[in-house]
């Protein structure tokens, strides 16, 4: 079930707006994009919560896309080239009930605080500029998503014409994974553009829960990976006897089992599920002499799936908790000669940040664990908090971005 919106966020947004018909568009804006961030996140369950929902899958593509559709047209509406002065079409948009976006009140009260410090005229051309710049984003954002949803059609109808009904649903399942972060990353640029600042946990419908289960997934197959990769090196150690090997076997394939009755299995992709379901069914019919490359086949499927961790949602959250990280650590290591007492807190705490990242980098997560099983005493020791902290400080560590190549010719 959606998260109910963050509504303060929203009038937030609006009360820094004096032109009201600007402030229209974007109030607009932010409802379709709400829509569409809600219609995407009910595929699984339109899937799997109803009967023969594979099926139904024209049906299914319908109702979860037809929000994008109304969002692209809205954006079509609003985004002409050169001009802010759009035609604002009049688009219908359905909520829930209880998630009603009708603020007109409380951003009255909000714009009247501001009544007396801002300049009415000045506060239009800003309002102005400020859509100028969004109406711009906002042109290259449909063509990103209008293309986007062009090729699914055209995909999706192919492969169910040709009864296809997996290709299709993979088809679904990936688009609107992109569709998602395509819509995340529009709402985003009108909190940045009209607020100065953008916090999608807060201001953005579905954010968290797509980022949760973006999370969950990371972590349920980074455990798995772990598992499978010890045990793996068993099987295929020649070392190692037979009983050690079927033992190591065994295991491997009950993790295996337990992974897919899990409640996060329901959360992957469709094609990824099949994948785990075929490796299932061939261990499970097979010994640890006879499916050694079975065995090795997951180990790398397992090893690909590190993928997730490129989507939008989860590159955002890492780059931010990232970035967190490291600056409480240098503020930490500064303390040393002034407040070393308050060391070991602020690093305790940046690794309980830091376990949010399992599944990123195989090195942090070793040392989260190492973490974890030390002593309070331990913990509390200056030095050993700060040689730990050290260590986070270097994994969390951003890449430094590649300047540009300088241009031939003689600029002094």
């Amino acid at each position: 079930m959606p998260e109910p919106s963050d509504n303060s966020a929203l009038i937030e947004l609006l009360a820094g707006i004096s032109d009201r018909r600007i402030r229209r568009k974007v109030k607009k804006l932010v409802e379709f994009g709400s829509a569409a961030v809600r219609s995407l996140g009910e595929l699984d369950s339109a899937l799997y919560s109803r009967e023969n929902g594979e099926d139904q899958l024209q049906i299914i593509s319908d109702a979860v896309l037809s929000h994008v559709r109304r969002l692209l047209a809205y954006l079509a509406s609003i985004a002409p080239t050169g001009t802010s002065g759009a035609v604002d079409v009049d688009i219908d948009v359905e909520f829930a009930t209880g998630d009603s976006l009708d603020l007109s009140d409380a951003v009255a009260a909000v714009l009247q605080n501001h009544a007396n410090t801002d300049s009415a005229s000045d506060k239009v051309k800003s309002d102005d500029a400020r859509w100028h710049e969004l109406a711009g984003e906002m042109d290259s954002m449909q063509y990103g998503l209008g293309s986007e949803l062009k090729e699914l059609d055209r995909r999706f109808s192919e492969a169910l014409k040709l009864d296809r009904k997996g290709q299709a649903l993979r088809d679904l399942d990936d688009a609107t994974n992109s569709l998602m972060d395509g819509v995340f990353a529009m709402m985003t640029s009108v909190y940045e553009i009209f607020l100065g600042h953008a916090d999608p946990n807060r201001m953005i419908p579905g954010y968290r829960d797509t980022l949760g289960t973006a999370l969950a997934v990371r972590r349920a197959t980074t455990e798995l990976r772990q598992e499978v990769q010890e045990l793996n090196r068993s099987i295929q150690d020649t070392a190692s006897s037979a009983m050690v090997i079927e033992m190591s076997y065994t295991l491997l394939r009950e993790s295996l089992v337990l992974f897919i009755n899990g409640a996060v299995f329901s959360f992957l992709r469709p094609g990824d599920q099949q994948e785990f379901v075929a490796f299932a069914e061939r261990l499970a019919v097979g010994d640890a002499t006879a499916s050694r490359l079975d065995c090795e086949g997951l180990d790398k499927y397992l090893d690909s799936l590190a993928v997730v961790s490129q989507r939008d949602v989860l590159l955002k959250h890492d780059v931010d908790l990232r970035e967190k990280i490291f600056l409480e650590l240098e503020k930490a290591i500064e303390l040393t000669g002034t407040e070393p007492q308050r060391v070991p807190d602020i690093v305790d705490q940046c690794f309980t940040w830091a376990e949010q990242l399992f599944g990123l980098i195989d090195e942090l997560d070793g040392l989260v664990y190492t973490w974890s099983t030390l002593q309070r005493e331990k913990r509390s020791d200056m030095r050993e908090a700060l040689g730990m902290g050290r260590t986070l400080k270097r994994l969390v560590e951003l890449p430094k971005k590649t300047p540009p190549a300088p241009v031939e010719g003689d600029f002094f």
